[in-house]
């Protein structure tokens, strides 16, 4: 099974060469002798194929660095005041507003459906508030329906349309079953707060976060373009800059957004809490330091915030092959600043183009690294070796795919996913019994996996 949350298998793909004429742009500032990781952003963006990117970092009331590396997209150089999407990690900005309207007792996160709409359907009735914003609600996924498209293409469109289409929708799962990525609660928190506050989710952004921290290149497209619909605002689509975002963690700072502690009490609440992931917020727990956040776009960008240090880190890039820099950057510039410590490399660094090796070169630099325990961050192994793994798959390098994984298998024994990878290769291959086994196993780690659980029955059938 490929890790779509990081991306397709692609995700770690390298690009073996970046055009020299970018090689002189990866700076347009002066890089911070004392921060390290910021010295390494070049050979980073070259390992990971990305040309260009944008980062800040904000420790208390200071900006440490606001920064941009390379060229956009376009060609244009990135600086600290390029604009780039957020997608997803726009949930952060719609964490902190909620977080500040249960503050002001403006909304009641734990009230539930029925008080808030009118009409709301009897599975609907009893669901808290709270759980359209973490995902647990099991109200169906609106975007992947033949009918989104059209919704998504009328600039007319509102929230209350998508109400509309997935009311009468049964429920994918029983609320707090399960928390499964579900922007239709989005739109449905957002009818709400129109219905009860007269407001739309962009004016309560302008009031409690722009406003307060001086953000003055934060806004959803919909805001200044009547040719966009004003819809889902809060699940992804704003733009901003690595400045606004320094700002915005300053806001935080001097309690002026909200003060760092009530807004990690907020997501830390037992009941808005489902595994690592709260209101809007992927709680992170690395080296001793607790950070909220969220990443967007296949982590084209990536907001990483510590309430406890007042320390925050964002990246953003115009890159749409989701190579997946913003997430290890980030953590290792937050590593760095709180700790003091220079970070381990990315384990990606050490294979270089692993697109030229073949299955044992993999394992023997893979072991080689192992031994190096202060040289390299294992702790994405398993999603690179997978995603390794999957471009030998994609490539038809069947035999090069399957030694990937089951190097994973070795290393992640106790990972149903991997297991379920190495029998799709298996099957690949014609050894139906081998991936069998590797489908059994996969069940039984997670019993949940429906695919894997559909090739067991099929292969049974075959025997």
């Amino acid at each position: 099974m490929k890790y779509y949350l990081l991306g397709a298998s692609a995700l770690f793909a390298l690009e073996a060469n970046i055009a020299s004429a970018h090689a002189a742009n990866y700076l347009d500032a002066a890089v911070d002798p004392v921060i390290e990781t910021v010295k390494k952003i070049p050979e980073l963006m070259k390992v990971y194929g990305v040309s260009g990117l944008a980062v800040t970092a904000v420790k208390e009331d200071r900006v440490l660095f606001s920064q941009g590396f390379g060229v956009t997209a376009s060609g244009q150089s990135y600086s600290s005041s390029t604009s780039c999407g957020l997608y997803s990690a726009t949930k952060v900005l719609a964490s902190l507003t909620y977080a500040n309207l249960a503050k002001d007792g403006r909304i009641n996160m734990e009230g539930e459906l029925a008080d808030y709409i009118e009409d709301a359907p009897e599975a609907w009735q009893d669901i808290p508030f709270y759980r359209l914003l973490n995902h647990t609600s099991g109200i169906t996924m609106a975007v992947n329906k033949d009918w989104f498209g059209e919704l998504a293409s009328n600039p007319a469109t509102q929230n209350a349309d998508i109400y509309q289409k997935v009311r009468d929708i049964p429920l994918d799962y029983k609320p707090g079953e399960f928390s499964r990525y579900r922007q239709s609660g989005y739109a449905v928190a957002e009818m709400i707060l129109k219905n009860q506050l007269d407001a739309s989710f962009a004016d309560l952004v302008h009031e409690y976060l722009t406003t307060p921290a001086d953000m003055t290149n934060t806004k959803h497209p919909s805001v200044l373009d009547d040719s966009q619909p004003a819809f889902l605002l809060s699940a992804g689509g704003f733009v901003t800059t690595v400045d606004d975002m320094a700002k915005l963690f300053i806001g935080i700072n001097n309690a002026k957004v909200i003060a760092p502690q009530k807004w990690k009490a907020f997501l830390l609440n037992q009941d808005y809490l489902f595994k690592d992931y709260s209101l809007g917020s992927l709680i992170e727990e690395r080296d001793g330091i607790l950070t909220v956040g969220h990443s967007g776009g296949g982590a084209r960008a990536n907001i990483r915030y510590a309430p406890d240090e007042q320390t925050g880190v964002m990246v953003c890039t115009d890159d749409r092959s989701n190579k997946g820099l913003a997430i290890p950057l980030a953590r290792m510039l937050m590593h760095e600043l709180v700790t003091g410590e220079v970070p381990p490399m990315p384990l990606l660094t050490a294979f270089g183009d692993y697109k030229a090796m073949n299955g044992a070169d993999i394992i023997s630099v893979y072991k080689q690294a192992k031994e190096r325990v202060d040289g390299y961050d294992f702790s994405d192994a398993e999603a690179l070796l997978n995603n390794i793994g999957y471009t030998f798959l994609s490539d038809k390098r069947v035999e090069d795919a399957i030694q990937v994984f089951k190097l994973n298998v070795q290393e992640h024994p106790n990972s149903g996913n991997v297991y379920d990878s190495l029998g799709e290769a298996q099957l690949t291959a014609g050894d139906k019994l081998a991936a069998l086994a590797s489908y059994q196993q996969a069940v039984a780690l997670n019993p949940h996996n429906q695919g894997a659980a559909k090739a067991v029955k099929k292969l049974l059938q075959e025997k």
